[in-house]
């Protein structure tokens, strides 16, 4: 589910889920929460790297959940199940943009939906040139709740929307052209290897200190209110018809009954 790895200046969190392209559940959702907190307790710490296993970043959200979160009935009075799950994984995106440490994605094959979320918020991305990116869940009837406002503090609200609205893959150079990617590279490994030479020669409390400021400085910093709405948005769409038909076209590899010829 989650394997950790442990380098003298940084650790990288390998999502460890091959048969699903990483798709991630709300266990994994946990597991990656907590190993995040535990970095304010490692001061020497510089960096945490997010990378997939099995030649993939994460595929986004499990859809076996999706369906199971639609078979289960909605509450007559308070929150809503599916809003609550969809709001756990904003919290994530959050913890990575508040981070004790600086947040690196390493991506290789897919980073679609929520893989994506997860690239975007973090302070850097490297990828290769195997590295897709995408947010097919227009397509599938639902909208992109917790990604989209993380991709718009990066990406700026035009960009964010060319990307959002683009229900076809993105490859690695047009990611970097639009400014979800930092860096790409032939050879990730070394890239990150050459970047972690450079870490070791910051003092821990300074490089927090400045990624720190960096983060605080950003524009549009998203809100707890923004995220909540979105969860509902989330939640209606998922108890919807709509959500039905579009997982079901997915699945069946057929076009669902609102797209245009």
């Amino acid at each position: 589910m989650l394997r950790r790895e442990q380098h003298l200046t940084h650790w990288v969190l390998w999502l460890d889920a091959p048969t699903t392209r990483n798709a991630l559940t709300a266990d994994m959702v946990q597991a990656l929460h907590d190993a995040l907190t535990e970095t304010a307790e490692h001061p020497a710490l510089r960096a945490v790297v997010l990378r997939g296993v099995g030649g993939h970043f994460c595929a986004g959200g499990d859809f076996s959940s999706f369906q199971h979160m639609m078979a289960t009935p909605a509450p007559a009075q308070g929150t809503d199940p599916i809003a609550m799950a969809n709001r756990a994984f904003g919290q994530l995106l959050q913890q990575l943009q508040r981070c004790d440490v600086m947040t690196v994605a390493v991506v290789q094959g897919a980073a679609m939906g929520g893989g994506c979320g997860l690239a975007a918020s973090c302070d850097l991305v490297l990828a290769d040139h195997s590295a897709m990116f995408g947010t097919p869940e227009l397509g599938l009837g639902l909208p992109p709740a917790q990604i989209a406002p993380f991709l718009q503090m990066r990406l700026g609200t035009p960009r964010s929307m060319q990307l959002l609205m683009h229900t076809q893959r993105l490859n690695a150079q047009q990611a970097l052209e639009l400014g979800l990617v930092d860096g790409l590279s032939e050879d990730v490994d070394a890239a990150l290897q050459t970047w972690t030479q450079h870490w070791q020669h910051a003092e821990p409390a300074a490089l927090r200190s400045t990624v720190q400021i960096l983060r605080k400085g950003q524009p549009n910093a998203q809100t707890d209110a923004t995220l909540d709405f979105a969860a509902e948005q989330f939640a209606r769409s998922l108890r919807s018809g709509t959500a039905a038909e579009g997982l079901a076209a997915r699945q069946a590899k057929r076009p669902a009954r609102w797209t245009l010829p």
